[in-house]
């Protein structure tokens, strides 16, 4: 799977927000593969191997900052994600949109950030929303929480809190689906 570099460069811009007296620590942490990546320009069109641009610098920040806490760094990132994708015009048209319409958006969007992926809206209702994600494999499971931490922090942001953002993942193999199922007040 890969990701465009928009996405990847979120988790750079996490650490730099919020750990930047450890932020060389979090970088010299990375194996080169990731590294070579973080350190290099990172453009928002290009496409970039999922396992080293993501999730193994989102596993670092887990390791060093959340106690190896993969999901909930994850989590954090995909919230942090969703803070910087809706600001100014996006941030007042999320608000004044309805989530299910929000959420039909950003499953077009996460779309065009991940290749070959298919990602659907498979259940919409006024207090629900499910997603569908297909194409993944097993090995980029956490990109799953981050997802659903981008999710969880667009329905904060429409003021309409989420009452759960919940993952299931189904591994056939080493094939990866995964439903992010949201539900609201």
């Amino acid at each position: 799977m890969e990701i465009k570099g928009s996405a990847v460069k979120a988790t750079p811009d996490f650490v730099k927000a919020n750990f930047i007296n450890r932020y060389s620590e979090w970088l010299k942490s990375l194996p080169s593969s990731s590294r070579e990546i973080i350190e290099k320009p990172i453009y928002a069109t290009t496409w970039y191997p999922l396992i080293e641009s993501v999730i193994i610098p989102t596993q670092k920040v887990a390791d060093l900052f959340y106690n190896g806490d993969y999901n909930k760094a994850a989590r954090e990132i995909g919230r942090f994600s969703a803070d910087i994708a809706l600001k100014g015009i996006y941030k007042i048209f999320v608000r004044i949109s309805s989530p299910q319409f929000v959420l039909s958006r950003a499953s077009s969007i996460f779309s065009t950030y991940y290749q070959p992926a298919d990602i659907k809206v498979v259940e919409s209702s006024d207090k629900k929303a499910v997603l569908q994600l297909d194409k993944f494999h097993v090995d980029e499971k956490l990109i799953m929480e981050r997802i659903a931490g981008w999710i969880e922090h667009t329905l904060e942001i429409t003021l309409k809190s989420p009452l759960k953002v919940d993952v299931e993942q189904i591994v056939n193999g080493k094939n990866l689906t995964a439903r992010i199922t949201a539900m609201w007040q």
